[in-house]
């Protein structure tokens, strides 16, 4: 009865993993280079310094703050994307992942050698991550998952094909 259960649960959870990492794929790739260019220009790489120059607790306070202010837009989003108000939750949404990548990501990125100082915040941070590569295998695993993927890869390369036309 488990099997079958964890079978059925795979399905959805496995079409909704594949969309939604496929998305935040596709916005990395948009996004990423310029935040190259940003953590490369004067300003943020003095910015990058003070923030890995601080202690971990401060840090820590640094990171925190606008991720308890940016992540529930994300979720407002997606709740205003499902009562049909597409404009707002898509703007909502993607300036909410903008934020995330641009702020907290950055900070977690200059700050994470000390965070990772602080006993309890590496010891959730390293099981929380090994959740989630776990969960995320277990979700590769299934056909669901295979089948879906197969489906982006050939629907990738027939758009390059057709941009390359």
């Amino acid at each position: 009865m488990t099997e079958h259960l964890k079978r059925l649960a795979s399905v959805p959870l496995a079409a909704f993993l594949l969309i939604y990492e496929a998305g935040e794929a596709l916005f990395r790739r948009l996004v990423l280079p310029a935040i190259a260019v940003l953590a490369r220009a004067p300003f943020f790489v003095r910015l990058g310094r003070a923030i890995a120059a601080l202690p971990p607790y401060v840090i820590l306070v640094l990171l925190l703050a606008p991720f308890a202010v940016i992540e529930p837009f994300k979720y407002i989003g997606l709740y205003w994307l499902a009562e049909g108000r597409l404009l707002l939750g898509a703007v909502t949404t993607i300036a909410a992942h903008l934020a995330s990548i641009l702020i907290c990501e950055r900070i977690f990125h200059v700050g994470r050698p000390k965070l990772l100082t602080i006993g309890w915040f590496a010891r959730g941070f390293f099981f929380l991550t090994g959740l989630r590569d776990a969960a995320l295998a277990w979700i590769r695993a299934t056909r669901v998952w295979r089948e879906g993927a197969a489906l982006l890869r050939r629907l990738r390369a027939s758009l390059r094909r057709l941009l390359r036309a």
